[in-house]
């Protein structure tokens, strides 16, 4: 019979420790309404800027069928965390993809699902505020859409 040694188990830490609210004070850059304007964007919020985003979800996902697979397909593994160079050097956990994709997730279940309509909590459901909508502007110009989360 043999005699094997059991190599020592390292613990090598790919994925930074979770640090909360470390990317907090960084806001994107706002570009002058003269430029937002010829692409169409209100300077300013709209007063009814939440039935227009509802709006225009609902339209997206009527007109890009995959949005809604991959909304309702996650199953929030966090396979795509470790290659996220955002949430690497930040360490922010609303960077990494599957938390930026919640943040859009949350907003489509309460709108859009029938628990989401009639049992918000269960779900995790969150109606369109505008402390979401400051999280998704934040976050959502984080990412630069490289694409290795979806690897």
């Amino acid at each position: 019979m043999a005699n094997f040694e059991t190599p020592e188990i390292k613990e090598y830490p790919t994925i930074p420790l979770i640090k909360e609210g470390v990317m907090a004070h960084s806001k994107p850059f706002i570009s002058k309404d003269a430029f937002q304007q010829p692409l169409g964007f209100p300077g300013e919020l709209l007063d009814n800027w939440q039935d227009v985003a509802i709006e225009k979800m609902g339209e997206m996902l009527g007109k890009y069928r995959g949005l809604q697979v991959f909304l309702d397909s996650c199953v929030k593994c966090g396979a795509c965390t470790d290659k996220c160079h955002y949430f690497l050097g930040t360490s922010d956990p609303k960077n990494m993809p599957v938390a930026r994709q919640d943040l859009l997730r949350k907003v489509y279940r309460r709108y859009f699902t029938f628990a989401g309509k009639y049992f918000p909590k269960l779900v995790g459901a969150v109606d369109m505020t505008k402390e979401v909508l400051d999280d998704w502007y934040s976050y959502f110009h984080q990412c630069s859409q490289c694409r290795r989360c979806s690897v």
